[in-house]
């Protein structure tokens, strides 16, 4: 860390000039200020300059928050000042945590706490319940909660508290964890339509294995690849694909049945429908060898070269070559794909019991909730003012950073404030056709429904158990070292010895919880 905190805090109150919010002592110091001299609306927040103490939880090599041009902005504009402390890298979970512990804390922490570390430290006191705060000294933070029950709701902890300031997505609704790529060039080549059907599927891939689409003259060519276990699946492998056959891979491998219950995916007929497809798509040469053993980096080379078909979430590869096609029909007509509900990155921003001045912090905090400071926290020196209003992204250059903690803070970016201000480039406007093209056929994604410190401990290791034997027993029945089949009985008693009615019981409980809210 390049403060200590420590430090930080001696000095500050060391300096009874300097108004001041951060002491860990239970008694009120010089630095507390009367609330009824924030100001609620407007800026400056407070008339004399005021220090507070964040910590920044960034990507790895994040430079000092400290250095952001978005933040000294913010400290002109607001009179509030800012000490960071940046943690980021192998270790910075560790770092956190021993911060945590500590008796300096800060007043803020921008991400790093997932919600089952929001529900513990909440439990010992070393987080502050914020719905009062937002509602008094909170006016962008508390409309957007207002106008979106169900954010509130996502972000509400099972004792009914909000301790957490989420990031607002652009993507209010669920959208496409990955899209169907083809190569296109390829098809018209061998004078093929785009499949329809897993079986008109079956046949291009039998296509592009024998009769060397890519005309090089040899056998090179991976007809079909993704990424098929944990944690990958979601972004860049099969969990849409399944919709086929009635089946998709929502968060913690759940799904709705028809009477909108949670259960588990891979205990369900579709999928050993699907499994067994797919083993037959192994068998004959029109899967991967490498799906199992591959890394990212081997997959992604992959896709931008030598696969005919493959699954992402990201830009499609050489979009002049491949195109997204809709999800395929099944055997009994299923033509379903997975969602995901990505309107907000929760827990990134908090304030600690430490803080004398929760009234100014949490009035800073909704200071990120302007539209062109959302902008400018997400895009750093990345966006540029274009005229009208309007700015643009440039894109990065390898290597350089944007100056911004991105996605790791507190914000707007929704899909508001990102079209009435920025202007989209080529590559925004195909994921937005790709959005569209998969919005009609997206099953229905699981909440961003919060489970209480016990609930999650004790799924921790249910869940573990769990996805070990699917994922290990997946590579064997679509490599063919097993037969679905034969072992799918056995197969299901097992996932009841590692507990999984136990996990659902625990998971439709939460969810009961989240619809009460």
């Amino acid at each position: 860390m390049k403060k200590k905190l420590a430090l930080l805090l001696a000095s500050i109150l060391a300096t009874t000039s300097l108004v001041a919010c951060g002491s860990s002592s239970n008694t009120q110091s010089e630095s507390k200020i009367d609330p009824k001299s924030v100001n609620v609306t407007g800026y400056p927040i407070v008339s004399e300059p005021i220090t507070l103490t964040a910590v920044g939880y960034g990507d790895p090599g994040s430079p000092d928050w400290g250095t952001f041009p978005v933040f000294q902005e913010l400290a002109e504009q607001t009179n509030v000042n800012v000490e960071w402390t940046t943690i980021s890298g192998d270790g910075a979970t560790e770092k956190l945590n021993l911060i945590l512990s500590s008796k300096e804390l800060p007043d803020m922490i921008f991400s790093g706490l997932n919600s089952t570390a929001i529900s513990k430290h909440a439990k010992n006191g070393i987080l502050i319940p914020l719905e009062d705060l937002i509602d008094k000294y909170a006016p962008n933070i508390k409309r957007i909660l207002d106008e979106n029950p169900e954010i509130r709701k996502a972000i509400t902890m099972p004792d009914g508290h909000i301790y957490s300031i989420p990031g607002i997505n652009s993507d209010q609704e669920p959208i496409q964890t990955t899209t169907l790529n083809i190569n296109k060039t390829w098809l018209d080549k061998l004078g093929l339509k785009v499949p329809e059907t897993t079986e008109e599927f079956k046949t291009v891939l039998e296509a592009f294995k024998t009769k060397d689409p890519n005309g090089n003259g040899q056998a090179d060519e991976i007809p079909f690849t993704f990424m098929p276990t944990q944690p990958y699946t979601t972004w860049n492998g099969d969990d849409g694909f399944m919709g086929a056959f009635g089946v998709t891979m929502g968060v913690s491998s759940l799904m709705f049945d028809e009477n909108n219950k949670l259960v588990f995916t891979p205990a369900q007929e579709g999928y050993k429908e699907y499994i067994s497809y797919m083993a037959d798509l192994y068998k004959n040469g029109f899967l991967d060898k490498e799906l199992f053993t591959q890394d990212f980096n081997q997959y992604m080379a992959k896709v931008t070269s030598v696969a005919g078909t493959y699954l992402t979430s990201g830009p499609v590869a050489s979009s002049d070559e491949y195109v997204s096609i809709n999800p395929l029909k099944g055997p009994d007509g299923d033509q379903l794909w997975a969602g995901v509900d990505f309107s907000i990155d929760k827990n990134r921003g908090v304030i600690t019991a430490a803080c004398e001045n929760p009234e100014v912090a949490i009035r800073y905090i909704d200071s990120f909730f302007e539209p062109i400071t959302s902008l400018k926290l997400q895009n750093g020196k990345n966006l540029k003012e274009v005229g009208d209003g309007k700015y643009e992204i440039l894109p990065s250059k390898p290597g350089e950073q944007s100056l911004a903690p991105g996605s790791y803070v507190a914000k707007d970016n929704s899909r508001e404030v990102v079209d009435k201000y920025l202007i989209k480039t080529e590559q925004d406007k195909l994921a937005d056709e790709r959005k569209l093209q998969y919005k009609p056929f997206l099953a229905k994604s699981i909440p961003l429904i919060t489970l209480t410190s016990e609930e999650s401990q004790e799924l921790s290791s249910i869940q573990t158990d769990l996805q070990t034997y699917i994922n290990e027993k997946k590579a064997k029945w679509i490599s063919g070292q097993e037969d679905v089949n034969a072992q799918w009985e056995q197969y299901l008693k097992e996932l009841d010895n590692l507990g999984l009615q136990r996990y659902l019981e625990i998971y439709n409980t939460a969810l009961d919880r989240y619809n009460s809210n």
